[in-house]
This record gives C-alpha cells, sequence and structure tokens, in this order.
C-alpha cells in the first residue's frame, strides 16, 4: 500500500474509492503511521497543512496512478478563488481557513 497526500479527492484511475472527512488528530496520526509521498503542487498549501498537523509536507507536483489498497490524505480547498491569478498565492491563513481534510482510499 502506497500514502499519499493529494491537494483533490481525484480519480487517479478506474476503480471503486471512498471518501470521507477526517478530523485533524486521524490526519495525525495517519502521517505517523508510516512512509507517505507529498503531491501537493503549492508551497503555500504544503505549509497550512504543516502548520495545521504539526508535521512537516513537502511540495512535489508529481502525478499519482493509485492502485488497490492505496490511500491518500486529501488537503483541499472548499471554496473557489473569484480570480484565477491568485492561485498559489492566497497565504496560509486563508487556506487554513478554507480547507477540509478527507481520505480517500481505492477499494478496487
Amino acid at each position: 500500500m502506497k500514502k499519499y497526500i493529494l491537494n483533490s479527492a481525484v480519480i487517479t484511475s478506474p476503480g471503486i474509492y471512498e471518501y470521507r472527512l477526517i478530523s485533524a488528530d486521524e490526519a495525525r496520526n495517519w502521517l505517523t503511521r508510516g512512509p507517505f509521498e507529498s503531491t501537493l503542487g503549492y508551497i503555500e498549501t504544503a505549509e497550512a497543512l504543516s502548520q495545521l498537523l504539526g508535521h512537516p509536507v513537502g511540495v512535489n507536483r508529481r502525478m499519482v496512478k493509485m492502485d488497490q489498497g492505496d490511500e491518500a490524505l486529501v488537503f483541499r480547498l472548499t471554496c473557489r478563488l473569484d480570480d484565477p491569478r491568485l492561485k498559489g498565492k492566497v497565504g496560509v491563513e486563508f487556506i487554513s481557513q478554507n480547507c477540509e481534510i478527507g481520505l480517500l482510499t481505492r477499494r478496487s
């Protein structure tokens, strides 16, 4: 099983997925239970998640393909930016106040 951090609950390959919201405490526990690969593409997003969970999270724009049994911690904005030019420039405070954390699991 591989573990990823994503900025959206994206279907990376055909299969059956489960997505559920989790608390910051559950996310911290998930991070401490083994290696993971961050695929967060913006430093502000990685910094916001790092601050929220008290655990360092890196930036990596790599695409992933989830296989059966893989999990992804999803840290996503819950609103759309009015100006798309602000993407990657909104700041840690804005992200922390407008986000949700979920767990995406590929079941088959």
